[in-house]
């Protein structure tokens, strides 16, 4: 993600469009114009528990051995900021996230060659 947007830097704004699709929301802010990707999906999901314990009864061990079920919860989100000054160039970008959220939008960035 760091090096995707910062390549967007002093380019025209609409190559952000081209890379992220539409953005979501639009805003001025101090008379510049933010453009705004954003994805959040959060949910829970149950996974098997597995216990062993041994008891002892007249002095002889007794194991045990028990299942259940805990509950996970999830949260994946990400934010983006685009930040255009009045030429329409591409000022200033930043994102706010986790790679559950972000990783869709990481993947449109072109790799670069190593």
């Amino acid at each position: 993600m760091d090096a995707g947007l910062s390549s967007l830097r002093g380019r025209p704004y609409q190559e952000a469009f081209n890379v992220l699709g539409f953005p979501d929301a639009e805003n001025t802010i101090d008379g510049k114009r933010v453009f705004s990707w954003g994805s959040r999906e959060t949910g829970s999901y149950t996974l098997p528990t597995f216990n062993s314990s041994t008891a002892y009864v007249n002095g002889q061990p007794i194991y045990v051995q028990s299942q259940g079920t805990k509950t996970e919860t999830y949260d994946y989100h990400c934010k983006i900021d685009v930040i255009v000054g009045s030429s329409g160039l591409i000022e200033f970008t930043k994102y706010d996230g986790n790679i559950g959220g972000c990783e869709r939008y990481a993947r449109l960035f072109p790799r670069k060659p190593k």
